[in-house]
């Protein structure tokens, strides 16, 4: 279960959650152009390019929700 988020929570600021919905959408478009990217355009380099966009931005999104966690943590601490 969802631990309950106190007043000032790090994750509830606007520009980490602008960066999780960019990476977010970018894993999305990541991974459409690797299911599309041989199929309807010939291009085994564009599917490649739509994994390794896919990979990057989701270990970027583990990484963020990590570094928000750790920040929440330290300030509920105080």
């Amino acid at each position: 279960m969802a631990e309950p988020r106190s007043p000032g929570d790090p994750r509830d600021e606007p520009v980490y959650r602008a960066i999780l919905v960019v990476l977010v959408a970018s894993v999305l478009a990541g991974a459409v152009l690797t299911l599309i990217g041989e199929a309807f355009f010939g291009s085994r380099a564009l599917a490649r390019a739509g994994l390794g966009l896919a990979l990057v931005c989701g270990f970027l999104y583990w990484v963020f929700r990590l570094l928000g966690r750790r920040a929440a943590r330290r300030r509920q601490g105080r």
